[in-house]
């Protein structure tokens, strides 16, 4: 690998690393409701815990908290589905 490649390769890492950043803080600042209502209620040791994930999957977490939360998913399991009465 050439020193220019490697040099250009370690650039875009850092300005990935960046903008992740800046999307955790962003997140942590206000967005994070905007992707779970229940996880804008986190204490500090959750947040503390989500920002590695939030730096690195900034593309996705971004893409999520623009497209809105909407409702909170519903578990399917056999005991829903008998209290419902949708037992097939």
């Amino acid at each position: 690998m050439s020193i220019p490649l490697a040099q250009f390769l370690v650039g875009a890492l850092y300005v990935y690393l960046g903008i992740g950043a800046l999307v955790a803080v962003w997140m942590h600042a206000g967005g994070l409701r905007r992707v779970d209502t229940t996880a804008a209620h986190g204490t500090v040791g959750f947040r503390v815990l989500i920002t590695p994930a939030l730096v690195l999957l900034w593309p996705l977490i971004l893409k999520r908290a623009l497209r809105g939360a909407g409702r909170p998913p519903v578990e399917r399991n056999p005991h829903r589905d008998a209290a419902k009465g949708d037992v097939a």
